[in-house]
């Protein structure tokens, strides 16, 4: 009877797919899973933000596993579709808390605006069309988590395509900037796409975030740590500076949780720019202690400085008593006379007469700021952008 069920599951997931995703017939071709997914001798997956990979395990097939925003894949491959195998795993399985995905083709960009570049997962295993329809010819797909990590936890077990998979280019795929970013809500684009009401999965997106459109317009790969609701050290059990040496933050939300994630490789991926935004969750939280919390700013960028030395680093505040706390601790401390952190002060919520869902940032308002980060970049550091910031109105059509 479960394999029955099992199999009607299946193909009502598929017949969804194909209605969505412009009729992806089954591949005949290649199939990446197990062991393949992270080969170091046959690296077919460039792995995007923080991942783990676990063994098959009994009735558990092999998968690497993600949790933060951004998280995802890029991939090429000679075909004309790619179907992509995912487990996730949402929040109190709540409708609000689907997890969408964005995904760019060859030389698209994300942010991408066309319907067919956005999906979402609807919990537990689905095998999705991610594209269809291309020239029988070889493709870059890249694909990001748009959601945060309270919102879902997803798994990647296979990809397939009706054709061939290519071999990753190492040199290539190290040699983009690497930006970091640690943050809450603020910074992770809860409510961006939205105009008011409470905040969705459907409203809310990273990839639509100043953090992501700053790093896009430097070309850069990126890597989320951080998620709604948390702070620097307070509340304790939603401390960022807790799990900065775990993989994720999971579905349960809180640090207990998330040290239960496997320990991260730092080394394993090296930024070159850690923008902060963080530390407003702090002030308001049960228990809240100034010096504390000015001390655990001062520990935190420590840490992040003696394992990323020559990484630049911007704390980002609206003028507020958070941002001051931490810039007079950053001060005294003798990092900002150090030169590796600037200041860079940001606009309100609101400033701009615009307002995202949950009284958080518009998208115009995250633009905005993340021109004002590309200048603060190029002007202190010398950075150059490659692309133009996005304009608003490319993107009318996904605001709800």
């Amino acid at each position: 009877m479960k394999k029955i069920l099992s199999l009607i599951i299946s193909l009502v997931v598929c017949f969804s797919v194909i209605v969505g995703f412009s009729g992806c017939e089954s591949p005949q071709g290649q199939k990446i899973e197990g062991q393949e997914l992270v080969s170091s001798t046959t690296p077919y997956v460039k792995w995007e933000g923080r991942y783990a990979f676990f063994e098959e395990d009994g009735e558990e097939p092999a998968r690497v596993t993600t949790y933060h925003s951004a998280t995802g894949f890029t991939i090429d491959f000679t075909g004309t579709e790619l179907y992509v195998e995912f487990y996730s795993e949402i929040s109190g399985n709540n409708v609000n808390h689907h997890p969408y995905y964005n995904v760019a083709v060859d030389n698209e960009i994300i942010p991408t605006v066309a319907p067919e570049r956005t999906f979402k997962l609807t919990g537990g295993k689905e095998r999705i069309c991610v594209v269809s329809g291309l020239s029988n010819a070889r493709h870059t797909v890249k694909c990001l988590k748009m959601s945060e990590p309270y919102d879902a936890t997803v798994s990647f077990l296979s990809f397939e395509t009706n054709g061939s998979f290519h071999k990753r280019d190492a040199y290539v795929d190290n040699g983009s900037l690497r930006f970091m970013f640690i943050c809450a809500s603020g910074g992770s684009g809860h409510g961006a796409l939205g105009t008011g009401g409470g905040r969705t999965t459907a409203n809310s997106s990273a990839l639509h975030s100043f953090n992501y459109l700053t790093a896009r317009m430097f070309g850069a790969d990126v890597q989320y740590v951080g998620n709604s609701g948390w702070g620097v050290s307070f509340p304790t059990n939603k401390s960022v500076y807790d799990v900065l040496d775990y993989t994720g933050i999971t579905t349960n939300n809180n640090v207990s949780k998330a040290k239960t994630t496997p320990l991260w490789n730092h080394q394993q991926w090296v930024p070159d720019v850690i923008i902060y935004n963080i530390g407003g969750n702090d002030t308001t939280a049960s228990g809240f202690n100034q010096t504390t919390y000015s001390q655990e700013v001062v520990a935190m960028v420590q840490k992040m400085h003696n394992l990323y030395p020559n990484a630049y680093m911007i704390w980002t505040h609206t003028k507020s008593n958070a941002g001051a706390y931490a810039m007079a601790g950053l001060t005294d401390a003798g990092i900002v006379t150090a030169g590796y952190l600037k200041e860079v002060i940001i606009p309100k919520v609101g400033a701009d007469g615009t307002v995202g869902a949950n009284n958080h940032n518009s998208l115009n308002t995250h633009i905005t700021t993340a021109q004002i980060l590309a200048d603060a970049l190029a002007n202190n550091w010398g950075f150059t952008p490659l692309e133009e910031n996005v304009k608003l109105e490319d993107y009318s059509s996904v605001i709800k």
